[in-house]
């Protein structure tokens, strides 16, 4: 047990560290060109810290895992191919390799956002029509400060420069159909490390919109 409260409280320090030397790094313009190409190596970091502290490698968590990181990714380079589900936009190069002009890593960020959002809920309430609203209205509400900053860093680029509303049904009803599948592989998802990606990225983003 004592060995299992460490190994939580350091990969919680990583991730609290990480978003705040990446917040002070991406804030000053100076150093913004050295960050920016880290966007991928911060992805990851929270993805490992995610599965670390929640301690679940059985095949049943790492299917749904897998499940996820292809419906986000899969919707998103049709998304980029044809402007039909989010509107038309294009990724730039910070998230790093691309797939069908997709980055790979942003199969990454629907996964971990998905597994915490439903981890957060899943610490109020075990009823399933919750456990599947609530989650995508968290992450509606995540993108709605990641937005007008991701536009900024060059993450993602709308077609003159709106972002449609078209987004943010679309991220809602993609979030809902992923919490769906979640309820039904029903696991155990750790609420502290939960409590803190959703946390870390909220303040991260909400705290550029301000000083970017």
């Amino acid at each position: 047990m004592i060995k299992n409260i460490t190994t939580e409280n350091r990969w919680i320090g990583v991730l609290i560290i990480l978003h705040f030397v990446g917040l002070i790094g991406l804030s000053l313009p100076e150093f913004r060109h050295l960050f920016l190409p880290l966007t991928p190596v911060n992805l990851l970091l929270t993805l490992v810290a995610f599965y670390k502290v929640n301690s679940d490698f059985s095949g049943k968590l790492l299917l749904l895992s897998f499940l996820i990181f292809l419906i986000g990714f899969s919707v998103e380079a049709i998304g980029v191919e044809t402007g039909i589900l989010f509107g038309n936009y294009a990724y730039g190069s910070p998230f790093g390799f691309k797939i069908f002009d997709t980055p790979v890593m942003i199969g990454v960020n629907w996964l971990f956002l998905a597994l915490s959002s439903y981890g957060i809920v899943q610490f109020f309430t075990k009823k399933a029509f919750w456990l599947i609203v609530l989650p995508p209205i968290l992450m509606v509400g995540l993108d709605f400060l990641v937005e007008p900053v991701a536009m900024k860093l060059g993450f993602w680029g709308w077609e003159n420069d709106i972002i449609p509303i078209q987004n943010y049904i679309m991220w809602f009803v993609t979030s809902l159909f992923i919490h769906v599948l979640i309820h039904w592989f029903s696991p155990k998802i750790n609420s502290k490390i939960s409590f803190v990606i959703f946390g870390t990225q909220t303040v991260f983003f909400a705290v550029l919109n301000f000083v970017i």
